[in-house]
């Protein structure tokens, strides 16, 4: 009953993230009618949320019946390094919810359920719902930020005088790297309408001289580097696909850090085990083992060199041209 109840925690923290609960508990606790007040809810259906999130860890009710933040809840503020608002908000959307309905369709096909219920991809969807777009930008850029350092920190990326980030986002793995490393620059590889933010923040941190913003398909050219560094963009993919953008990195003559989830074998549970779920369902991507995705570079024209474990999630794998 544990698992099959699991489903009830996510939509209760993307309500309370959307409504910026945690926010308003920041300075203080607060009495669940004045919180409503400020949140634009109802204090009784307020209540609930809050009792329900606060019995897995997620706020807590004191004895004067206030709520607090507890340190999980923090997490759910929009101003903290590290904030998972933005994921949890994510995770609320019906996009990312509805296509679980229909897993067994993908079970029996291997089509993206997604691709079913909305007769279109995952990535033309957010390119036509600006709204949904930015949530999931931000999710993404929340949810793997506390990766960002201990990436860096992993490898040495000292013999690189420049190094090309496709498809990085807004910029926050690129941040991290020439902080590190004070003598290389950068060039971020996006699409156009991902830049102006990415241009914010690379303008927030004092970097803008050091990095060059290039708009562009991945699938199409990329441009020329000394490394190219990829991460959690190859396993949206399938292996046709991902073969298919490899191969054009493959083109650039240059190293290739691939930084994704790998798999573990044995029963024990792992990130990456249900992550490739969601791939499946959602997107028609996988995440694989290190076996797996060294089989897929080596088929795009690379030899596998080493792999890196990163963090308890990630891993690097360092590719060169064969």
């Amino acid at each position: 009953m544990e698992y099959l109840t699991a489903k009830w925690v996510p939509p209760v923290l993307a309500a309370l993230a959307e409504l910026g609960v945690a926010d308003e508990l920041a300075e203080k606790p607060c009495a669940v009618e004045d919180l409503a007040e400020r949140v634009g809810a109802q204090p009784r259906p307020l209540y609930r949320l809050l009792r329900a999130a606060a019995s897995v860890g997620v706020f807590r009710e004191n004895a004067d019946g206030h709520f607090e933040l507890t340190e999980t809840a923090e997490l759910l503020r929009a101003d903290v390094p590290g904030s998972l608002r933005s994921a949890a908000m994510m995770f609320g959307l019906e996009p990312f919810w509805s296509p679980y309905a229909q897993i067994v369709h993908t079970a029996r096909t291997g089509e993206p359920a997604f691709d079913r219920i909305y007769g279109k991809s995952i990535y033309q969807y957010l390119q036509e719902n600006p709204g949904e777009a930015q949530i999931f930008g931000a999710a993404a850029a929340g949810f793997h930020g506390q990766a960002l350092a201990p990436i860096v920190a992993s490898y040495d990326f000292s013999k690189y005088g420049e190094v090309v980030d496709v498809g990085g986002g807004s910029g926050g793995l690129l941040v991290e790297l020439l902080k590190a490393y004070p003598e290389m620059r950068g060039v971020l590889f996006e699409l156009p309408e991902v830049l102006p933010a990415a241009d914010e923040v690379f303008i927030a941190n004092g970097l803008q001289g050091r990095v060059e913003l290039v708009a562009g398909d991945f699938f199409a050219e990329v441009p020329p580097a000394d490394a190219y560094l990829i991460k959690s963009c190859v396993h949206n993919f399938d292996d046709e696909r991902a073969i298919e953008l490899l191969r054009v990195l493959r083109r650039g003559g240059a190293p290739v850090l691939l930084v994704e989830t790998m798999i573990p074998a044995g029963n024990e549970p792992h990130y990456s085990k249900f992550d490739d779920v969601e791939m499946m369902v959602i997107a028609g991507g996988n995440d694989r083992t290190e076996v797996e995705w060294a089989a897929l570079v080596a088929a795009a024209g690379f030899r596998p060199s080493r792999v890196v474990r990163c963090d308890d999630r990630f891993s690097l794998l360092e590719a060169i041209p064969a």
